[in-house]
């Protein structure tokens, strides 16, 4: 199962790089069952706690969040791979003449979702060359490694050097892994940009003795974000853009960009390895990593009724299992809703003005929001609740976020000095360099 795991992990994460891409891209029908793969566990990550889905309408609005493209992939490519594959998990829900018109789900948490979708990628029938990139990601998360290493440890699990090295290419060009070297004539370092979540401790010792710009170090900002997490990074000190780039790009830190229909928005930044664990148990799918932005631009960039206190807003919806009735709810929480974590519902409530109908929030997937209030309400989470933020209009009718991927993929290259200070670093991980 483990095996299975960790295959629908980086097929998640592979997807999420490829979305960016148009079909027509060069090499990119050569990863085509994992970007299928990636896309049925995002799709199926969107759908647990939801338990039976009878909206289609909301099911494919879900898929379209994920990067499903239409109704004819979603119907006939996803459905069947995921039926396939699922071992009763999902229950397909038809009417009499066979169209599929909603769903149920039988899923406790993500490492069954990630499970299912390792299975879809072994029925797909994976080639060799998509099989070194679960290999080469998997490997490099957890140390950078020469080129040349790297080749010589998947070479010994019995893939050709042929393909080996094709697949690298592939991968670079999608920015799956990276390579770094200072010369043309210096042999490359490969990592990737999730081999910071587990090496988060060893980030700011490998970036302490270098200051870049006036007075702010990369070491400084990752503490910011380290200490508060979902800080808006548009109230980080001035100074730090520079090291703030780097630290995006190459994945020292997390961002989450929430859009908003009006045309505004903004970005929180978030440690590399959020929830601190290991083994495929990290926050991969960014329900966490969502929630918590959504909180935060609840907080700091609605208009109208702001949330005040974060870990009152977060206990109260756990212990009612949901909030509400408030306007609020029908435009503040909409990538929340696709992504299957929360869904509003009109009710009718008591109070002291007496009773009240409206839209409620309500709680689908209680473990999301449990991770987020560990967070928050963390001794470590010392985010301040005085920050003075004057665009209010951004946060109303937010429909779309982006991933840390996409972000990262659509960052320019860093300049030299920050190409210094990466080299820097991945040679402290790999031990070439004394504390």
């Amino acid at each position: 199962m483990t095996d299975k795991i960790k295959a629908g992990y980086w097929s998640v994460a592979t997807q999420k790089h490829l979305k960016v891409f148009q079909n027509e891209t060069k090499g990119l029908g050569n990863l085509g069952n994992l970007n299928l793969t990636g896309k049925v566990g995002r799709l199926l990550g969107a759908i647990r706690g939801n338990s039976t889905i009878t909206n289609i309408n909301k099911l494919e609005s879900m898929a379209y969040s994920v990067g499903i493209q239409s109704k004819a992939e979603l119907n006939m490519m996803v459905f069947p791979v995921l039926e396939k594959a699922s071992d009763g998990q999902i229950e397909l829900i038809r009417n009499t003449v066979g169209d599929v018109t909603g769903l149920a789900e039988y899923m406790f948490d993500n490492s069954e979702v990630l499970g299912v979708a390792g299975q879809v990628f072994e029925n797909l029938y994976p080639s060799e060359i998509e099989r070194v990139v679960i290999e080469t990601l998997d490997e490099t998360k957890k140390i950078p490694y020469l080129q040349s290493q790297l080749i010589e440890m998947l070479a010994k699990q019995g893939y050709s050097e042929e393909q080996i090295r094709i697949s690298l290419a592939l991968q670079g060009n999608f920015n799956l892994i990276q390579r770094l070297s200072r010369s043309k004539s210096e042999e490359p370092i490969i990592s990737n940009e999730y081999v910071w979540g587990q090496n988060h401790e060893k980030i700011a010792m490998a970036v302490s003795n270098i200051e870049v710009g006036k007075r702010d170090t990369l070491k400084d900002v990752i503490d910011i974000i380290q200490k508060a997490q979902g800080y808006p990074l548009e109230e980080l000190p001035n100074g730090t853009i520079e090291v703030l780039q780097l630290a995006k790009k190459i994945g020292m830190i997390d961002p989450i960009k929430i859009v908003s229909t009006r045309g505004f928005d903004k970005e929180f930044g978030f440690s590399a390895n959020l929830l601190k664990k290991e083994d495929y148990k990290d926050d991969i799918l960014d329900d966490v990593k969502l929630f918590l932005a959504s909180i935060r631009f609840g907080e700091n960039y609605t208009e109208f009724t702001r949330i005040n206190n974060p870990e009152d807003f977060l206990r109260s919806l756990l212990r009612y299992g949901d909030i509400g009735p408030h306007t609020a709810n029908l435009t503040d929480y909409t990538m929340l809703e696709r992504k299957g974590i929360v869904q509003v519902v009109k009710k009718t409530k008591s109070g002291y003005y007496g009773p009240r109908t409206g839209p409620c929030l309500e709680l689908l997937r209680r473990d999301v929001a449990e991770e987020a209030l560990k967070i928050i309400s963390s001794p470590d989470y010392q985010i301040k609740n005085d920050l003075v933020i004057t665009d209010f209009g951004s946060i109303v009718d937010a429909n779309s976020s982006l991933t840390p991927e996409e972000m990262r993929i659509y960052m320019g290259q860093t300049s030299e000095a920050s190409q210094e200070i990466e080299d820097y670093a991945l040679r402290m991980l790999r031990g070439e360099l004394l504390g």
